[in-house]
């Protein structure tokens, strides 16, 4: 038994240590370290247990201490052998029941929240701050002050950082915001967050949004969700995007949307006749390299070496800021014509003023807008579900979205997650059938992984925790520590039936015998994950999901794996034994 629980437990978290992806990153040192504490263990237990139990395990106790437990223990005891016998008398009613309630603690996942990272108190954070593109240097910094003040004005702040042009962008800034230590202070971050996120809209003409520190990287911001809607117009795509914007912004939890696209830069547009200039012989191509070099000054006349510095520097020309600063300057340039002639460029083309956008983005060789949105008390899962039915009402066929940074790496992680699950029960499948030398008895054990699911999900939701990497983490624990007492339970009963002992009796036998060391290692491990799962101190609300999942499924595993699987192993083993009889 111990060689069986110990095998399949490696078994388990073998898979989790080599999954790809950014998961295998979070979780190979936690999986590593587990298959190692545990081929340690059972090699402890092999050597150094017997010895000291040798040594200084006492055949007397205190009496009223044995008196009292033993008392105690005799009555739960006798319940549950009788508990055990009215189970397999009615089999069929047992099976049913578990299957129900298990379909169920499925049906309770539509109610769990879904994210990659549950939302943890870091301590700090990051405002993006942004005015409106056509405002000078001056005016920005005067804005950007202004959120400044707001925020030093913030009792739980404890240091700010401010940077303005960030990225190369005069009318962007940030601010990296240090707060103070979790004790001290009587709020979480998240509503820190959402207090900041308030005071921000009432500056006119800021936009400011309130982020956390991204601990993954991905995506060009850090916010969950970054949805990016690719096309081949621009025009249409920000039709669509401001669709899809106003809709998902109106929805609660939904907060800091924003999008890549910013319009209103000051340009000029420079429209050209072709006619006009195939009838006086001017190249197109000449039209825009004249502009390009006399007005942007964008391409190198010749290269200058620093013989000094041993440098070498990039020269470029332009008109002086005197002959360049009116549009209209444009239309008195000439450009050559194929007969050799100047042409003034008035007589060809036609200057425009209108804004447009900064920068267009491309993905996959395509046009994209990409929608940012941060979350207030809303699950990543749910959020998603809900931008997917309204871009799937706005888009066309042939326009289309793809989520980007946290929310694609979420998809791909609960995949890798799901493969090492499903691994891992292929992998315990194979090991518990060459130690039991039978292919039915390793699905009897087996049976108790999916019935600890129920407690899981049921801990989760009555928490109102999220499924996320750590609560995945904290159901393969589980898969692999609940098979624990059925191997008890399993390897006893075909202990006392090899010794002549009839199937229905040895099963009433092995459970009472078992039960004490399953009640006494299910508790220890229940009793060692509670105070992870109450979240104290700095991080907790990554770990709780974990040993809340934990305690749960090991629970409701102890109650029904010590019934149903009895249960499951009489059934099991009396359908074999009709085979064989009808082989016969």
């Amino acid at each position: 038994a111990v060689m069986a629980t110990t095998i399949s437990i490696v078994a388990i978290f073998l898979p989790v240590a080599f999954m790809k992806g950014i998961i295998g990153r979070f979780f190979m040192q936690f999986a590593l370290t587990v298959v190692f504490a545990v081929i340690i263990s059972l090699f402890v237990s092999f050597t150094l247990t017997p010895m000291m139990a040798s040594r200084y395990l006492k055949s007397h106790h205190s009496p009223v201490t044995s008196h009292q437990s033993g008392r105690w223990y005799k009555v739960i005891e006798k319940s549950y052998r009788s508990l055990l016998q009215i189970a397999l008398n009615h089999r069929a009613v047992v099976i049913i029941l578990a299957t129900a309630v298990f379909i169920f603690s499925l049906y309770m996942t539509k109610f769990i929240g879904k994210e990659f990272l549950p939302q943890e108190d870091q301590g700090r954070f990051i405002v993006r701050l942004q005015a409106p593109i056509d405002y000078s240097v001056g005016e920005v910094d005067r804005l950007f002050k202004k959120a400044e003040e707001i925020i030093r004005s913030t009792p739980e702040v404890k240091t700010v950082f401010y940077a303005q042009g960030f990225g190369g962008e005069v009318n962007k800034g940030l601010m990296f915001i240090g707060l103070k230590e979790k004790s001290e202070r009587g709020k979480i971050q998240q509503e820190i967050m959402a207090e900041v996120r308030k005071k921000l809209r009432n500056i006119p003409g800021l936009k400011g949004t309130a982020e956390d520190v991204s601990l993954i990287g991905g995506g060009q911001r850090v916010v969950p969700i970054q949805y990016s809607i690719r096309g081949r117009d621009l025009s249409t795509l920000q039709t669509y995007a401001g669709q899809i914007v106003s809709e998902f912004s109106k929805l609660p939890g939904i907060v800091d949307i924003d999008t890549s696209i910013e319009t209103g830069k000051p340009e000029v547009r420079v429209f050209i006749d072709r006619d006009k200039a195939a009838d006086l012989g001017v190249d197109i191509g000449s039209i825009a390299e004249t502009v390009n070099f006399l007005i942007g000054g964008e391409m190198d006349v010749t290269k200058f070496k620093d013989e000094a510095r041993g440098r070498r520097y990039d020269v470029r020309m332009r008109l002086e800021s005197g002959d360049r600063s009116n549009p209209d300057d444009i239309g008195r340039l000439y450009v050559r014509g194929k007969d050799g002639r100047f042409i003034e460029l008035s007589n060809i083309v036609m200057i425009q003023e209108a804004g447009g956008p900064s920068v267009i983005n491309r993905l996959d060789r395509q046009r994209a807008i990409t929608l940012f949105a941060n979350l207030e008390g809303k699950p990543l899962g749910g959020a998603k579900v809900e931008l997917d039915s309204i871009s799937g009402k706005v888009l066309p066929l042939d326009y289309s979205g793809r989520y980007k940074g946290m929310a694609e790496i979420m998809g791909e992680s609960f995949f890798y997650l799901m493969f090492a699950i499903i691994l891992g029960i292929i992998f315990a499948y194979m090991i518990l059938a060459s130690q039991f030398e039978s292919f039915i008895h390793p699905i009897t054990i087996l049976l108790s992984m999916p019935f600890s699911f129920i407690g899981a999900f049921g801990a989760l939701l009555i928490t109102g925790k999220t499924l996320n990497i750590f609560s995945f983490i904290g159901l393969i624990l589980l898969m692999g520590l609940v098979k624990k007492n059925a191997i008890l339970l399993v390897d006893y009963i075909n202990t006392l039936r090899n010794r002549g002992i009839e199937r229905r009796e040895a099963i009433l036998q092995a459970g009472p015998v078992r039960l004490r060391p399953i009640l006494m290692t299910t508790f220890a491990m229940v009793f060692g994950m509670i105070p992870i799962a109450v979240g104290f101190g700095e991080g907790s609300e990554t770990r709780a999901p974990m040993a809340i999942a934990t305690i749960g499924g090991l629970l409701t595993s102890l109650f029904l794996t010590l019934i149903v699987v009895p249960v499951a192993y009489d059934l099991f083993d009396a359908v074999q034994e009709r085979f064989r009889k009808k082989k016969i």
